[in-house]
C-alpha cells in the first residue's frame, strides 16, 4: 500500500521529467547563427544557420565563434586561444572609450550584441578615441603607400574592420578632423 503523500511526490517527479523533456524538444528547433571557420583566409567565415543539436558540434570547432556578432561575421581570421577571443567592448565613457577585455569565443559573453564593441579586436589594440559607428560600420584611415595621399577615408564593417584591423598603419577610428594628410 502506498503511503499518504507519495502518489503526488511521484506525479509531480513525472511532470517535472516530461518538462525537461519537453523543453529539450523545443530547444532542438531554435536556430542560431555561428560563424563557420573556413580555413581560407580570403573568406575566414561562413554564416550558418544550426539548430541547438547542431549547435553542439559547432561549439566543438576550434575556431567557429558563437553566436555571431550582431553586425555578422569578421573580414578577417579571429585569434582564438583556448576558446577565448580578444575585443574592445565600449563603455560610453569619453576619457576611456573602450576596454580590452578577453572572452569565450562561445557565446561571446553577450558581446555579440552590444553596439560599439569592437570584434576583434584591432592588431594596433583598442582605439583611445570614441568610434562613430553607424549601421555597424565605421569611419577609418586606410594607410596607403603614397607619400602624396598617405591615408584614405574608408567606412568598413565594425565586425573584423573588413580585414583592416590586421593592417599595419591603418588609423582606427578616424580622427573627428579627417584622416592625416602626412605620416606620423
Amino acid at each position: 500500500m502506498n503511503k499518504p503523500g507519495t502518489i503526488p511526490i511521484k506525479l509531480i517527479a513525472v511532470m517535472q521529467i516530461l518538462a525537461v523533456t519537453l523543453l529539450a524538444a523545443c530547444a532542438a528547433s531554435v536556430p542560431t547563427t555561428v560563424c563557420h571557420a573556413t580555413g581560407d583566409s580570403a573568406n575566414p567565415y561562413e554564416e550558418i544557420t544550426v539548430t541547438s543539436a547542431e549547435l553542439n558540434e559547432h561549439i566543438g570547432h576550434p575556431n567557429d565563434i558563437n553566436p555571431a556578432p550582431a553586425g555578422g561575421c569578421p573580414a578577417s581570421v579571429v585569434v582564438v586561444i583556448d576558446g577565448k577571443i580578444t575585443i574592445c567592448h565600449a563603455t560610453s565613457s569619453e576619457a576611456k572609450p573602450y576596454n580590452e577585455i578577453t572572452i569565450s569565443v562561445n557565446g561571446l559573453n553577450g558581446h555579440g550584441d552590444h553596439e560599439g564593441d569592437l570584434i576583434p579586436m584591432p592588431e594596433a589594440g583598442c582605439p583611445t578615441a570614441a568610434a562613430a559607428i553607424s549601421d555597424d560600420t565605421i569611419t577609418i584611415c586606410h594607410a596607403t603607400s603614397s607619400e602624396k595621399n598617405p591615408y584614405n577615408e574608408i567606412t568598413v564593417s565594425i565586425n573584423g574592420l573588413n580585414g583592416h584591423n590586421n593592417h599595419t598603419g591603418d588609423i582606427i577610428p578616424a580622427p573627428e578632423g579627417g584622416c592625416p594628410t602626412t605620416r606620423p
